[in-house]
């Protein structure tokens, strides 16, 4: 009996816990705390998102992205953040001029870099950095990830932080809504 619940309870851990991704790693995240959720898929069907049903939803495309701005409007801004998914067609290469341009762009903007890095996102090259600075007079955080999906493709994610309160957890959201996208192609 005992030898069966052991055996019973190894299962769960393998297979009844989501394993935690680089990224969630790299920010010490827990597990999200969003419920209520609805699959949602950018207007030219590159990716599916899932988010909670009483957020807002704003969907956009052009010839060269599909993107999805999300945001918990029954929040204050301070509390909550502004997730922004996009699919783009165009050559993304993580080199050193990607980040030099990168920095240069943080720099017009009055941004400073907190920390940045590269890692494995869904099998895919990635690049992410945490951005800090002012913006409409609110302190402000920006967690950015860029992820080559293929040699003509990529995927960009950006979440707005404003307020100084539970950056850290707000970020970990962001992280948990972007670690359950399916990219379709």
């Amino acid at each position: 009996m005992k030898n069966s619940i052991v055996f019973i309870f190894v299962i769960f851990l393998v297979f009844g816990c989501k394993k935690q991704s680089e990224l969630s790693k790299t920010f010490n995240c827990n597990t999200s705390k969003l419920s209520n959720l609805e699959t949602y898929s950018d207007f030219k069907k590159n990716f599916k998102i899932q988010i909670p049903t009483n957020w807002k939803k704003e969907l956009y495309y052009n010839e060269f992205q599909s993107e999805i701005f999300t945001a918990d409007t029954t929040k204050q801004l301070s509390e909550t953040y502004i997730l922004d998914t996009a699919f783009n067609f165009g050559n993304l290469e993580f080199n050193e001029e990607f980040y030099k341009k990168t920095d240069s762009i943080l720099a017009i903007s009055n941004l400073q870099k907190v920390k940045a890095g590269s890692l494995q996102f869904k099998s895919k090259p990635a690049y992410w950095y945490l951005v800090t600075g002012t913006k409409k007079g609110f302190k402000y955080n920006q967690f950015n990830l860029m992820v080559k999906l293929s040699k003509e493709t990529y995927f960009t994610a950006y979440s707005e932080i404003y307020g100084t309160d539970k950056i850290d957890e707000r970020i970990c959201e962001s992280i948990s809504i972007l670690d359950n996208i399916e990219f379709l192609q």
